[in-house]
């Protein structure tokens, strides 16, 4: 029998040449539904069953420790995760050295801006014109400080914002457009929003119920460019329609990663939205590789941020260094569909 051959770098694959990914620095805090808010009691109650939780688990920027708990995590301030925004961008900045950031000035810069829920003054209480520019269209100390000059937009896309950003970045480098595209998310877990999201989602059929879920807020940066001296390749391979069947999903969906792995696959990670439904059909997926290839549930070891959820293939990786070579990444989008993105690392993270 031929061994089988490696999985190698396409042309048009991109260089993620800088990445940073911030979280509070507080404690996961349990949401407790109010009387006063029966609606907001309700999508709770049926965001638990979707999920296939007993309790909902919150980490947010901005709380205010003056504030009883319930309330605080209501009524958070903005400007704290809008500042973290900066913060993120300048460290993922600061990785390209003192020469890679002075070029980066100098060249032609994209500047793509990801949420999860689109325009959110209102849920934010946002008091500043000059803030709801920055929180609904585009962070203007990002755009002053790195001298955007390029095509740039905010895209919403739901859980599929950071997906499709990576897509108009790897466009946009290839047809040389831009000599780097910056791409900016956040996940804000307001509450009714947070739950208002999981209506869509089926009920899980049978399984052991899970005693929590975890919603993390997160901001993340990410600097792109077609040739860097270091950092991984990636490469967003496609996007699969999954069949209506639960079972023919998921053995679609592993025919589907064995379709892009190689000799040189290291692991098969998995990110999805936080309903039973989909954790079962991501786990049937991966009980049908072999049991020579490694996975991995991310949301299941980081809790879910939303739109930023494909973000924490890297961090996965920065905290458990794999050997050079190939991974891959699969987003289950919760909308009956799943992205694939293929990740090569050349040489060993120092």
């Amino acid at each position: 029998m031929s061994k089988p051959s490696e999985r190698q770098i396409p042309a048009d694959a991109v260089r993620l040449a800088g990445f940073s990914l911030l979280e509070p620095n507080t404690l996961l805090q349990r949401f407790q539904p109010t009387w006063f808010n029966v609606w907001e009691a309700s999508l709770y109650k049926k965001a638990n069953a979707r999920s296939g939780s007993r309790q909902w688990l919150l980490r947010r920027f901005g709380i205010d420790d003056a504030m009883l708990p319930a309330e605080a995590l209501r009524k958070t301030n903005y400007r704290d995760w809008l500042n973290g925004l900066g913060d993120a961008c300048h460290q993922a900045v600061a990785q390209l050295g003192a020469k890679g950031e002075f070029q980066l000035r100098h060249e032609r810069n994209a500047l793509l801006y990801v949420d999860a829920w689109g325009e959110t003054t209102t849920f934010e209480e946002v008091n500043s014109w000059r803030d709801a520019l920055s929180v609904d269209i585009l962070p203007k100390n990002i755009v002053r400080d790195y001298g955007i000059n390029g095509f740039s937009g905010k895209l919403r896309g739901e859980r599929n914002g950071l997906m499709s950003a990576l897509l108009i970045a790897q466009d946009m480098l290839n047809s040389d457009l831009s000599d780097n595209v910056i791409i900016c998310g956040h996940f804000r877990s307001i509450p009714v929003l947070t739950f208002s999201e999981m209506q869509r989602y089926a009920r899980a059929r049978g399984g052991t119920q899970s005693n929590s879920q975890a919603s993390v807020e997160r901001i993340g940066c990410l600097i792109l460019k077609k040739t860097a001296p270091g950092g991984p390749w990636l490469h967003l391979s496609r996007y699969l329609r999954l069949p209506d069947s639960s079972r023919q999903a998921a053995q679609y969906l592993a025919d589907s990663w064995l379709q892009h792995c190689g000799a040189n696959t290291r692991q098969v990670l998995g990110v999805t939205p936080p309903a039973g439904a989909l954790r079962q059909l991501q786990q049937q997926a991966f009980d049908r590789l072999p049991v020579t290839l490694a996975y991995r549930a991310l949301n299941e070891l980081y809790g879910d941020s939303g739109c930023m959820n494909p973000a924490l293939f890297w961090r996965y990786l920065q905290q458990f260094p794999m050997p050079p070579g190939h991974a891959l990444l699969n987003v289950l989008d919760g909308q009956d569909g799943a992205w694939l993105l293929e990740s090569w690392l050349t040489e060993a993270i120092p």
